[in-house]
């Protein structure tokens, strides 16, 4: 999965110029051509589920499966709680909007989220308001009195003006003014002082998501030896502690897990973000290019070989899934860039 990357879809009339964009992905041209796709409505994480076994799951809010990852007395509670992925964020704000860049979706150090936790507790934990690190650079939020309202996640709201993604009507009131509170809250925050002096972007919001859906508290499923999984995506990571494992951090590139396979299946979430941040220059064609490169290029060429049998690759709420004969369509036109994912 490239779970960052969202695209305007083909009813929309930027739809081919966007997806055009990205000309040196000839991994993902290759699948978007000869894959059988479909489109996956509710997004990725319900597909992702059901395909661990997990159906169950479908439709439950992120939050509740990402808490999974917390120890149990951090999600005791004594009152009813909302629960919401918190993304630290960068936003750049302009003269009449405030924009979000991809590179803006910060990814924190473990010491860095337990101090940004800790000073949240001492100003917000007498109002009935918690922040928890989580082992994916991102936090868990709760909030007493607040209701779970549909909020975007960051990665869907990249490239636009923030403010048109922010939760709406009555119920929305108090999670907008709690966002507001913490805004202020982080401008005068030592920790952004310290990030400042290295260089590093400051946390000017943190974003909650994931509170919507159905709320149960989810329960490990029956024993077997899940997939490896490879990434820092705090849904992800919950997911997998229900299964009585953990995600493992993403590697170089896809030889490290070739040479390391054991298993019938392995799942590795990727983003374009953190390939921006991680190579500090180039354009989101240029991380993308870098994905394909690492990871994508060298999966289609293992297929190739008949080292896998299979592979899947989602991008944009599209899945394409790719066996070996399926290569042998040579009759189907290829499509520049992402046209087949758009």
């Amino acid at each position: 999965m490239i779970a960052d990357l969202y695209l305007p879809r083909s009813a929309d009339a930027a739809a081919p110029a966007a997806a055009a964009r990205f000309p040196a992905v000839p991994g993902i041209e290759a699948l978007g051509r000869f894959g059988q796709r479909a489109w996956l409505a509710p997004g990725w994480r319900d597909w992702l589920a059901g395909w661990l076994g997990r159906a169950d799951l479908a439709g439950v809010a992120p939050a509740c499966v990402a808490a999974a990852a917390l120890p149990a007395a951090e999600v005791t509670a004594t009152e009813p709680v909302t629960r919401w992925i918190a993304t630290p964020l960068q936003l750049t704000a302009g003269l009449a909007s405030v924009h979000l860049d991809l590179r803006g979706i910060l990814r924190l150090p473990a010491t860095e989220l337990a101090s940004l936790a800790a000073d949240f507790g001492r100003t917000f934990g007498t109002s009935g308001f918690s922040l928890a690190p989580l082992a994916t650079d991102e936090l868990l939020l709760g909030t007493c009195g607040i209701a779970a309202v549909e909020t975007l996640e960051p990665a869907r709201c990249a490239g636009a003006d923030l403010s048109q993604a922010l939760p709406r009507g009555p119920a929305a009131a108090p999670l907008r003014r709690l966002m507001a509170e913490i805004e202020m809250w982080l401008y005068g925050l030592p920790l952004n002082e310290t990030r400042r002096l290295r260089g590093a972007a400051p946390v000017t919001a943190l974003w909650p998501w994931g509170a919507a859906g159905r709320i149960v508290r989810p329960v490990g499923g029956p024993r077997q030896v899940a997939p490896p999984a490879f990434g820092r995506d705090a849904w992800l990571e919950g997911l997998w502690r229900l299964q009585g494992s953990a995600c493992r951090a993403l590697p170089q590139d896809l030889h490290e897990v070739l040479a390391g396979a054991r298993a019938e299946r392995t799942v590795l979430v990727v983003e374009g973000g953190a390939e921006l941040q991680r190579a500090d220059h180039g354009s989101l064609a240029d991380a993308v290019a870098r994905l394909d490169e690492r990871f994508v290029s060298p999966a289609l060429q293992a297929l190739r070989r008949g080292e896998l049998t299979a592979l899947t690759l989602i991008v944009n709420d599209a899945r394409t899934r790719v066996q070996r004969h399926s290569l042998l369509k040579f009759w189907r036109r290829p499509r520049a860039g992402l046209r087949s994912f758009a």
